[in-house]
């Protein structure tokens, strides 16, 4: 299998290095400095190499396929440690109709991140997977690679495939017996073929180039011919795959009298063909699982307490003047910032992304920060009816926040119980989705901190962390010692009306005006 630490981002930079003139493609790691990648990734500018985890070394661009074929090798300027093995590359044979098990590790504006402040954003890894049927291709010599997976449309408004910046993925295939070599680079998604399809550009159009980038080319990629031979005239001395072909039928079987004996056989042969389809039925659900891209449980945030939601408070960093009959909670907000007082409801949908069962064990809090909580003007627009008691609290208080039961109290606010995951998990399977609220509460302090959910999945414990939709933290702002202004509006209220600001007597308040 391809080593994933070597899948890297190709960065390409044109004119004046605004942000705007980025663009972003996949490579590989193919031996020693060089990467492959495709050769409409790169071009004039400068040219850069981010690996997984945000290392970035400057490249140059070391020869390139021009008109003739769609590939680049770009040599990285520093040195990478440990040194990356040599590829081996082959040569799919097309002249029959077969299936040959490919796969490559590339970075697709799918799992595109958090915009840094010197750069494109970076993007996740995705594994790549799927057969290529070795009959079929564009016009132009391709080849088409169909994943067992896709990812949605693309949906911001430029009509462009979601597929962006995968091209430049090396994608690589076995022979049968233990050997793996590339045949590939991705290098288009063309509609047409589905969401799940893209072209490949086999290695072996090298041959087209003009004779210095072949030579180029060959030195890197295979400097002493298809195996340990001292060299070769061309592709011809590559490794050929040729994938699992589709059996030829039989002669005729004319029908006979069944023995005892031969009835018996077949029995045994069925019962052995079930245990084994059984068997084989359980491993590949494995294997499936260990390929299925993406963590074993999608996390999506269906939202969180924003400002002006009914029942919620909301404090401003800075003090406000007595707000009047028009003034709104959400743009106060937009103006000068500010959090939720006392409390935040994030909610979550969890989704199971393995055939085998995932079970959350946990769904906690990692503390970023914790500061003096904000002391300017709060704000609160009353609920005309009631809040449903939520299932799951956070007390941020606490050193290591862990998910509690939640009830609605006699009155006195929610009351934060036992751990809610002790002794008994949440459960999902493939496509099972749970919806999942969790009220994250502070008193004393201002709190940053991300959600964790920690799952089990084929006897390994994971993880993943959320954050807010522009992937910073969530904030809770505790109540200060005395805040310098806090006002209500009932529903269908035009005036607001002041209440406490000193901290302790504020606290009751809050509580009592509860909805």
């Amino acid at each position: 299998m391809p080593e994933s630490r070597y899948a890297v981002e190709v960065l390409h930079l044109r004119g004046s290095g605004t942000t705007a003139e980025w663009t972003v493609a996949s490579g590989y790691c193919v031996g020693g400095r060089y990467v492959l990648t495709a050769g409409h990734a790169v071009g004039p500018g400068s040219v850069s190499v981010r690996f997984w985890g945000g290392v970035i070394l400057p490249a140059e661009v070391v020869a390139e396929g021009g008109g003739a074929a769609d590939l680049a090798l770009v040599r990285l300027l520093a040195p990478v440690s440990p040194e990356p093995p040599r590829v081996r590359v082959a040569r799919v044979d097309t002249s029959r109709a077969a299936l040959l098990y490919c796969q490559g590790v590339g970075y697709p504006w799918w799992k595109e991140g958090d915009r840094p402040a010197d750069g494109p954003r970076p993007r996740g890894r995705a594994q790549l997977f799927g057969e290529v049927p070795t009959a079929e291709g564009p016009v132009g010599g391709q080849l088409t690679f169909h994943m067992r997976a896709a990812p949605g449309e693309r949906r911001d408004g430029l009509g462009r495939s979601a597929w962006d910046s995968a091209s430049g993925t090396v994608v690589f295939a076995g022979d049968g017996g233990g050997g793996e070599f590339a045949v590939g680079v991705v290098i288009e998604h063309r509609s047409r073929d589905g969401s799940s399809a893209v072209t490949l550009e086999p290695l072996t159009v090298v041959d087209r180039m003009d004779p210095v980038n072949r030579a180029r080319f060959r030195g890197v990629l295979w400097p002493r011919g298809g195996g340990d031979a001292p060299g070769h005239a061309g592709t011809g001395d590559l490794p050929v795959l040729v994938g699992t072909a589709y059996p030829h039928p039989g002669p005729p079987r004319h029908p006979e009298r069944m023995s005892v004996r031969r009835i018996l056989a077949a029995v045994v042969a069925g019962v052995v063909l079930v245990t084994g389809a059984l068997w084989w039925s359980v491993r590949q659900d494995s294997v499936i699982d260990g390929l299925t891209p993406g963590e074993a449980v999608k996390v999506t945030l269906a939202g969180s307490t924003e400002p002006g939601e009914e029942g919620r408070w909301w404090v401003l960093k800075d003090p406000m003047p007595r707000p009047g009959p028009d003034t709104r909670i959400p743009r106060l907000a937009e103006a000068y910032g500010g959090a939720p007082l006392m409390g935040q409801d994030i909610r979550l949908t969890l989704e199971g992304n393995r055939r085998s069962t995932v079970v959350i064990t946990d769904i906690g809090a990692r503390i970023y920060g914790r500061e003096a909580p904000y002391g300017g003007t709060a704000y609160q627009e009353a609920s005309a009816g009631s809040i449903t008691a939520l299932s799951i609290g956070l007390d941020l208080e606490e050193g290591s926040p862990r998910a509690r039961t939640l009830d609605a109290g006699n009155g006195n606010g929610p009351t934060l119980g036992k751990h809610h995951f002790d002794g008994s998990g949440l459960t999902l399977v493939r496509k099972e989705v749970a919806s999942v609220t969790v009220s994250a509460y502070a008193k004393r302090s201002l709190v940053r901190f991300a959600l964790v959910v920690s799952y089990a999945v084929d006897g390994r414990m994971e993880s993943v962390e959320i954050k807010d939709e522009d992937g910073r933290p969530f904030v809770v702002s505790g109540v200060p010692a005395r805040l310098a202004g806090a006002y209500s509006r009932a529903p269908g209220a035009r005036d607001w009306t002041a209440s406490t600001t000193a901290g302790s007597d504020f606290l009751e308040y809050a509580v009592e005006t509860r909805p």
